[in-house]
């Protein structure tokens, strides 16, 4: 562990080392190469040289200098640690409230993600941002475990004016919640179609709206025992996207169709 520990020091403790190092993942350069590339000092350039191929991260070829296997394994691997790092930073508070599934996701994912919350200003900010992408998207695909009736009135309208591309996986055991209420559950027929329920637990609130996936974020009030929404967390990474798009498809491989016989009528 002592030795693991140096060698992040040795990293951590300076960002010239850092930059020389990167500098050398392109390729063998002279001493002077390095300086003018990294804006490193000349006297602090030498003794990173000379610290690194110690350590045998770097190996001199006369006046040249190239970065080894090893030294290039650990700079890679360091640059993954911060980056990593920012990610977690970034999102803050938000880490709480992250639903469980979220976790499988590499944290660098959310160095640019945005994070929506209410305020004394606005306590409906996150919804209130939620609503925008309904209302202006061209494709919507939501895996819930509920739904809010001011959201299914918006999105009710723009499917059956043929203005949003949806579907939908939601808890089958929603369908109880709408058992006595007809004029909600009329809504809902209209889309039956375009919804599967899924039985048993969905982990969390996820929709995936023109590439943009929307997580709503949740916590447990003081008493612990009632969910709260505590905000909305958007991003557009690559990976998040895909992620998103894999547990999609795969509850909705385990879902059922909806079927509106299920639902009850005036």
């Amino acid at each position: 562990m002592g030795a693991t520990l140096d060698d992040i020091q040795f990293l951590a403790n300076s960002a010239n080392r850092i930059h020389m190092l990167e500098a050398l993942t392109s390729g063998a350069a002279s001493r002077r190469e390095l300086q003018n590339e990294t804006g490193v000092p000349r006297s602090t350039a030498a003794r990173v040289l000379d610290d690194a191929e110690a350590r045998g991260w770097v190996r001199s070829e006369g006046s040249r200098y190239r970065i080894t296997s090893l030294g290039e394994a650990m700079v890679t691997e360091f640059r993954r640690y911060l980056a990593a790092t920012e990610g977690i930073h970034h999102l803050g508070p938000a880490i709480d409230w992250l639903p469980e599934p979220v976790w499988d996701l590499d944290f660098r994912c959310f160095r640019e993600a945005e994070v929506t919350t209410p305020t004394e200003a606005n306590p409906t900010a996150h919804f209130d941002r939620a609503m925008e992408y309904l209302r202006g998207s061209d494709s919507y695909r939501s895996l819930t475990q509920n739904s809010l009736p001011e959201y299914m009135d918006v999105l009710h309208g723009r499917v059956v004016e043929g203005q949003l591309d949806f579907e939908g996986v939601i808890e089958a055991s929603f369908i109880d919640v709408l058992g006595n209420d007809p004029d909600r559950a009329a809504l809902w027929q209209d889309i039956a179609d375009r919804m599967w329920l899924y039985n048993g637990r969905v982990p969390l609130n996820m929709h995936i709206v023109d590439g943009t996936v929307l997580l709503w974020l949740c916590g447990e009030n003081q008493a612990g025992d009632d969910v709260l929404v505590k905000g909305l967390l958007e991003s557009t990474h690559p990976d998040v996207v895909s992620w998103a798009e894999s547990l999609y498809e795969e509850h909705r491989a385990d879902a059922e169709p909806l079927e509106p016989a299920v639902l009850p009528s005036e």
